[in-house]
């Protein structure tokens, strides 16, 4: 019965972040993209952009982690060699908010529109240095932060959504690293 009663609220939790039709926005762009936006989103459908980029209005609070590095360091490897790279992954509760591409929820990463912002803000200048003294190669943490500017758009079958940074909500966590970041995309 334990066992029984373990799996039951196992498969609600992976239920519990979908969004049922009624509570969703369906915006169709093109022919074979469409953006859902959750009702209960606190951004809201603008205009679309060039190449079905679209824009959202509002001011929201995310939380999650942040990912800052290199992702090689490899000169001979390939053309990511010196290359810092940033990527958000918002928590399940504001991500099941969120705009995504209909055909792929829910958003699972984010990128700053203005990332040296973001990251001046939130990593610390001491990490910064060892960063670029390659004495470290990523830093990752917990952070809070309020953000406007929300875009979603669709590229070779990849979703991308990407914010405008703000200001810190709450100070941030850190944690450096030898550990090169992965990279997400197509």
């Amino acid at each position: 019965m334990k066992n029984l009663l373990a799996v039951l609220a196992l498969m609600l939790g992976f239920l519990a972040p979908l969004v049922s039709a009624e509570e969703l926005q369906l915006v169709q762009v093109l022919d074979s993209l469409t953006y859902a936006v959750p009702k209960r989103s606190p951004v809201q459908f603008s205009s679309i952009g060039q190449y079905g980029v679209a824009y959202f209005k509002g001011r929201f609070l995310l939380k999650g982690t942040y990912h800052y590095g290199y992702l090689t360091d490899n000169p001979n490897a390939d053309s990511m060699y010196g290359v810092l790279d940033l990527y958000f992954l918002p928590d399940k509760e504001i991500s099941a908010l969120l705009p995504y591409w209909h055909q792929h929820p829910p958003v699972h990463e984010i990128r700053f529109q203005n990332a040296q912002q973001f990251v001046k803000a939130v990593v610390p200048t001491r990490v910064l240095n060892q960063l670029q003294a390659k004495e470290r190669f990523s830093v990752s943490g917990r952070a809070a932060v309020w953000v406007d500017s929300y875009r979603a758009s669709v590229e070779c079958d990849y979703p991308t959504y990407s914010v405008r940074f703000v200001s810190v909500d709450a100070p941030p966590t850190i944690q450096a690293s030898r550990e090169f970041v992965d990279q997400y995309g197509c």
